[in-house]
């Protein structure tokens, strides 16, 4: 027995000696199709993981079997596989890779060759982003998609984005673009990591969304996740970073404040409120600097691990995610995790499965600026942060009549908490029909939200309260597909089929308490309180849909594609349940023309257009009856008594709103491929515009929601990409994309206007911020036109109004010497006119630098915050921005900003607090280098970055950030004001990528 043991080890190891021997070492030097070196990449010995990457100048050296084949692969050339055939010396030349002709890229329910796309779709490679610290799915949109405009409304750690393709389709729905992620169609951009993502398409005309009907209006992004391959690997990416305020509002300094308020209290006949010593001393010590004790440096930290691998049959991705990032206002921070797996198995030939499973988490802590940021510009800086008890000062004898920011940054707590988990599973199965497969798939997706609030003691007056709200949200998806794909000698079709339901169910909770007897256990004990109240609510609707698709080709050249759906949803009275979208496009190909190939011009050119519906259901789940809601009454003096009441009455005939979108478009690749030109057309009608019309007492009051509207969007999308210069191991790879848009309200069902506001202004505004108004587009302020300061040959003008020379100067529309909320006009628009982003990478070697710029022009911003430490009324009391220096006196006649005078009276909600908020911005510039593989012996790959995003901002807005507003993304009716919003900041971020 133990002679066979030992014959057998000694056989082993013959063997094994043997198998050695077969491999022999392999070099050799990959090159571009400028004959130079290409650092990074990727050669390894087919099937198996034996691997390794070229240097900085392209050499690579390898053991390799010397009957096998090496596969040779880079982003952006086509990869080669070459047989060793017993070499040692193996040079390869990789071409430019023009995929963009044949490569496939996802559309609704299906894939499509990018060159047979009749709609207008825009893909976004993961290379556009991957040298940038992106951490969300917005980040990654922004700038880099013709018609797509993002604006990052709060600029806190996880803060509110707001993300429109081609305009705003609906006044009382939510105008964000639909996400579908790995078929599921719904989907919260917020949990997806970027670092997952696989491809990414935008789907922009009617022709490409229709197939989504009811919910495609507003365009839809398409994302697949990454998958695994055969072999295993190991990624980590890490990040750190900090960050910092891009401006700061400039400020008077205490000694000079305190001069300004005695010679305001002069002007008024008030008594000074500094003596000559106090401001001596102010300006000696420097006073208080509010903005330095609210604002601070952020940091962050990013951490991803993926492991991924498989067989030939089945494979895996399993990827973790983690993201905590401090702002740069005081107390405030967010934090992200993320779990996804992937799962993909090849049963037979024909029947393969999958499984995509993702978990999240995500806590928003006082990211929503407001008080601190109001009252920083608020508080005089003659007034000491903190008292002799050590304690915030309470009250400020000279500014706000509010309490110290400090208080609003550390006497409140504003906490977000939202944790989802989405499952999808489904099978895809080759019939015994050529060409014909089924694909079914189920999902789920969970969603809780929990919002807590408390206020204490110092900010309530000695009344802390408390609240907390709790959502869950579960929906239920199945999708049946049928694909069908024939080709015919010059014939080619691909059809798809679909039967598609959704069911979307909705619970939350609400528990208000004031007066808390423990406000130190803050709103996790609101059971001991002097009084509370409590609510709760239920909604559920269900989307049935059926839809099919057909693309025809022939010879490649003559494209038409087809498409209709017919959606039902159980929001709407039986009559009105079902509503069908069609489309239609067609492209031509003229680069296939013998006319236009004897050129030598053109390596694609395609002319295309198409036409197609899609609709809106912007309404509750309940909007087509009449809701009572629960009231408290009190009879002949006694207690109150629950009971209920009627509210808004339901309209039985609504529909859905209904968008007609019509768009043309060429496309051009010159230089066989190196030049990219796309240029699109589009119109958009939005009909049956679905507003909330006013009701008379005698009909019962309040609002009824009701199809009387009419909403224009058309505008023109550019972009020009490619590889301008390549050559002697140097690379430049540019996108460049402008977008023009004209928003317009065409009809309010026979209204003149329709006002409609934020509460954003509380305290600033005298009536509504924004009017609906036919000829104007959404987002249009409302307000006083400041013609600026009487001057001293308007005396007897000023007269008029009870006002005298140096006091503020408004239109008066009425004629009627006196300014009112009827001398109100439309003063601003806060739609942009034109947007833009240009990104570039330049590679050598082993350095890569990726430099991008994003643009936003016509768009203007009422800038409260300003506005309110400019006015010296109302909240403020005082002059505190360093602009009054130039104020309205003896010898300064000719200054638009007011005097100090008795009779002097401030509108805030004016066009002299309108803006310019169009700005150019250097968004990100980073700088990366790969590590010749021969340093870690060839065992993977290390990458290692350093980034600075929002480093340079060029704009005329007067605030810190002309992006940022306090207005949410579900609405475009009230948009761009600034008052206490929470800023971007320039960030700066060092990271290391490795792999093996």
């Amino acid at each position: 027995m133990k002679k066979n043991v030992k014959l057998f080890l000694l056989l082993l190891f013959l063997g094994q000696g043997y198998a050695f021997a077969q491999n022999s070492r392999v070099t050799g030097k990959v090159t571009g199709p400028d004959n130079q070196g290409l650092p990074g990449v990727n050669v390894q010995v087919s099937g198996t993981t034996v691997g390794t990457a070229t240097d900085v100048s392209g050499n690579f050296t390898l053991n390799a079997p010397g009957t096998g084949s090496l596969v040779f692969s880079n982003i952006g050339y086509v990869g080669q596989t070459v047989a060793i055939d017993g070499r040692s010396v193996i040079n390869v030349q990789l071409a430019d890779d023009q995929k963009t002709l044949n490569e496939v890229v996802v559309v609704g329910y299906g894939t499509q060759r990018k060159t047979d796309v009749t709609g207008a779709l825009t893909a976004i490679s993961t290379k556009d982003f991957a040298q940038q610290p992106i951490t969300r799915l917005d980040q990654v949109l922004q700038g880099r998609a013709a018609g797509v405009q993002v604006t990052q409304a709060n600029g806190a750690p996880g803060g509110d984005s707001r993300i429109r393709v081609r305009g705003a389709n609906s006044v009382l729905g939510n105008n964000n673009p639909l996400y579908v992620v790995d078929g599921f169609v719904g989907a919260d951009f917020n949990f997806v990591n970027p670092s997952d993502i696989e491809t990414l398409q935008i789907l922009k005309d009617a022709a490409s969304t229709s197939i989504y009907g009811s919910r495609g209006a507003n365009g839809v992004v398409i994302i697949t996740t990454k998958k695994g391959s055969k072999g295993i690997k190991v990624m980590y990416e890490g990040q750190a970073s900090t960050s910092d305020i891009i401006k700061r509002f400039d400020v008077l300094p205490a000694g000079e404040f305190a001069d300004i308020v005695n010679a305001r209290a002069l002007a008024t006949g008030s008594n000074l409120p500094f003596t000559a010593d106090q401001v001596a001393g102010f300006k000696q010590t420097g006073g208080t600097d509010w903005q330095g004790l609210v604002y601070r440096k952020g940091s962050g930290q990013q951490h991803q691990v993926t492991v991924s691998g498989g067989s030939d049959k089945t494979t895996f991705m399993i990827s973790g995610n983690y993201v905590g990032q401090s702002g740069i206002v005081q107390n405030s921070d967010f934090k992200r995790y993320i779990l996804r797996s992937n799962f993909t198995s090849q049963i037979n030939d024909k029947l393969s499965l999958r499984l995509n499973l993702s978990g999240s988490k995500t806590h928003n802590h006082n990211t929503n600026g407001g008080g601190a940021l109001i009252q920083v510009l608020a508080w005089a800086p003659t007034t000491p942060a903190y008292g002799a008890d050590g304690q915030p000062t309470f009250t400020d004898p000279i500014g706000s009549v509010y309490r110290n920011p400090i208080d609003y940054l550390y006497d409140q707590s504003a906490d977000v908490d939202r944790a989802t988990f989405n499952a999808i599973g489904g099978l895809n199965y080759k019939l015994p029909i050529k060409g014909l497969s089924l694909d079914v798939s189920y999902a789920i997706n969970y969603l809780n939200a929990q919002n807590l609030n408390f206020t204490g003691k110092r900010l309530s007056n000695n009344n802390p309260s408390a609240s907390r709200y709790s959502a869950e949200q579960v929906t239920l998806q199945n999708t049946n597909n049928l694909n069908y794909n024939l080709t015919v000698g010059n014939h080619s079709i691909t059809a798809v089929a679909v039967l598609e339901t959704q069911q979307f169910t909705n619970r939350d909770f609400t528990a208000t308490a004031t007066g808390l007897r423990f406000p130190q256990l803050g709103y996790d004990n609101i059971g001991g309180n002097s009084a509370a109240s409590v609510a709760s609510s239920y909604s559920k609707s269900t989307l049935l849909s059926l839809l099919g698709r057909v693309n025809y080709a022939y010879k490649d050249k003559y494209l038409i594609t087809a498409a209709v759906r017919r959606d039902g949803s159980s929001k709407f009275s039986p009559e009105n349940r079902y509503s069908v979208f069609p489309s239609v496009a067609a492209g031509w190909r003229l680069s296939e023309e013998k006319f236009i190939k004897n050129l030598n011009i053109f390596s694609n050119l395609k002319l295309r257009g198409s036409w197609g519906m899609t609709g809106s259901q912007a309404i509750n789940s309940y909007a087509t009856l009449s809701p009572y809601t629960t009231t408290f009454v009190a009879f002949n003096n006694t207690a109150a008594v629950a009971g209920v009441i009627q509210g808004n009455q339901g309209n039985r005939n609504l529909k859905w709103e209904t968008t007609r979108q019509t768009d043309v478009g060429l496309e051009m690749e010159f230089l066989n491929g190196r030049v990219r030109i796309e240029a699109d057309y589009f119109h958009k009608n939005t009909t049956d515009l679905l507003l909330n019309a006013a009701l008379p007492s005698y009909a019962g009051g309040g609002t009824q929601t009701r199809n009387i509207g009419e909403i224009e969007n058309k505008g023109f999308e550019f972009s020009i990409g490619g590889t301008p210069l390549t050559g002697t191991g140097f690379r430049w790879e540019t996108n460049l994309n402008l977008s023009t848009l004209q928003n317009k309200v065409i009809s309010l069902g026979g209204l003149p206007r329709l006002g409609t506001g934020t509460g954003v202004g509380a305290g600033m505004s005298t009536t509504n911020e924004f009017m609906l108004m036919p000829g104007e587009p959404l987002g249009s302020y409302w307000g006083l036109n400041y013609l600026g300061t009487f001057k001293p040959n308007e005396a007897d003008l000023a007269a008029k109004f009870g006002r005298v020379p140096g006091d503020p100067h408004y239109q008066d529309l009425n004629g009627d010497n006196s300014i009112t909320t009827d001398d109100f006009q439309i003063i601003g628009r806060a739609f942009p006119k034109l947007t833009g982003g240009w990104n570039n990478t330049f590679t050598y070697k082993g350095l890569t630098l990726n430099v991008f710029f994003n643009g936003v022009f016509g768009v203007d911003k009422l800038n409260y915050t300003r506005a309110a430490a400019l006015s010296g009324a109302g909240d403020a009391r005082q002059f505190i921005l360093s602009e009054i220096r130039d104020y309205y006196r003896p010898g300064n006649e000719t200054s638009d900003i007011p005097a100090f005078t008795k009779t002097y009276q401030p509108f805030t909600q004016s066009s002299r607090f309108i803006e310019n908020g169009s700005f150019v911005r250097l968004k990100n510039v980073s700088l990366s280098y790969t590590i010749p593989p021969a340093f870690i012996h060839n065992k993977g790959s290390i990458r290692v970055f350093a980034s600075a995003t929002n480093l340079l901002t060029i704009t005329k807005y007067k605030g810190p950030d002309p992006e940022t507003s306090n207005v949410g993304s579900t609405t475009d009716t009230a948009i761009g004001i600034d008052y206490g919003s929470y800023p971007n900041s320039k960030t700066y971020t060092i990271g290391l990528n490795l792999g093996f």
